[in-house]
């Protein structure tokens, strides 16, 4: 365990004490939004600011934190869910403690420039929380970043599912979630999971080339432009510009992610027919009650209900070809217009 965590010290570009081992993405997240805020109890800085298109394990942590006494204020995103600086600025003041903002929109993909956002909030006085589970990881640094928590999973880079990992910088206050045995420098208690936590070292020792993932997303993507379908993120792939501001190797769009949508093509009937065409994809949405609830992505973006319910979602792994990208999109074009056909019939 102790060479495992040296090879996700060394990933993350930390220090091998600043590696605490959870049991997941989320865990790492709760862990990182509600440790600091229960060792702060009762100081000066009691406003914590959460992305408003954060993962439901950042977002569900709010009325914990107000049940403690402090004030949640949501960020909002642009267009594309990206989150800005000046915005951010805005928000920012001396009764700020905490800021938690993902590095990468894990519906749409957009990544947001992370180092800048955590230079406003440190610039502050305030902590600084990424969650990085979708670009660890991604050819960048802690260090570069200048986050002092940051979140990760080891599924989302070919490890096994079950372990997750945050980065604490040395120095920043924060309670255990978990009590007990004191394992993990008493910040998360409980018998570690050995061979999870050996498999999360090893995928790191085994990480691909995401450029064949990023070419066919692309081709797949062009595809369906060509047949109506409406992109989330303008642009996919970096520039260069964009990889020197700090971005790491993915540029301003994940590599295996397509989101957009059909306008006039309900999410919901293309993916029963998607299903059926053997294609793999999901909403944004949760069916809840036998309603089809709209993203909260999609709503903090600025679209209406209408749009987030025609929102679809598409992710492209390793192994994925150019032919898979082309037939995948003539399935989902095929499933786009017998939706239509039907609704002419």
């Amino acid at each position: 365990m102790d060479l495992a965590r040296e090879a996700v010290s060394s990933a993350f570009g930390c220090l091998f004490g600043e590696v605490v081992f959870t049991s997941s993405g989320t865990e790492s997240a709760n862990l990182a939004v509600l440790g600091p805020a229960l060792a702060a109890r009762g100081g000066r800085r009691r406003r914590i600011l959460l992305g408003a298109a954060e993962h439901h394990c950042v977002l569900h942590c709010r009325p914990v934190l107000e049940s403690w006494d402090y004030e949640v204020v949501l960020v909002p995103v642009d267009s594309e869910s990206r989150y800005r600086h000046g915005l951010l600025e805005e928000l920012v003041d001396e009764s700020t403690f905490l800021v938690s903002l993902m590095h990468a929109n894990n519906e749409t993909g957009a990544v947001s420039d992370i180092a800048r956002l955590a230079s406003v909030a440190k610039g502050r006085g305030a902590l600084f929380h990424t969650d990085a589970v979708q670009t660890f990881p991604g050819g960048w640094r802690v260090g570069e970043a200048g986050a002092d928590l940051v979140s990760v999973s080891a599924h989302k880079f070919g490890g096994p599912t079950g372990v997750g990992a945050l980065n604490v910088r040395g120095g920043t206050p924060i309670e255990p979630m978990a009590r007990g045995g004191g394992q993990e420098r008493d910040l998360r208690a409980g018998t570690e999971p050995v061979a999870a936590i050996v498999g999360m070292a090893a995928a790191l020792a085994a990480r691909r080339d995401v450029e064949p993932v990023r070419n066919a997303r692309d081709l797949f993507v062009s595809k369906l432009v060509q047949a109506g379908f409406v992109p989330t993120v303008s642009g996919v792939g970096p520039t260069r510009d964009e990889t020197d501001k700090g971005l790491g190797s993915f540029g301003t769009v994940l590599p295996g992610h397509a989101h957009g949508r059909f306008p006039g093509v309900s999410a919901e009937s293309m993916l029963i027919r998607l299903d059926r065409l053997g294609v793999s994809a999901s909403s944004g949405s949760a069916c809840s009650s036998g309603s089809l609830e709209p993203s909260h992505v999609a709503l903090a973006m600025g679209w209406t209900l209408e749009e987030a319910r025609e929102a679809l979602r598409f992710t492209f792994g390793h192994g994925a070809t150019l032919a898979l990208a082309e037939e995948a999109a003539r399935r989902v074009i095929l499933a786009r217009d017998e939706i239509l056909a039907a609704g002419r019939a």
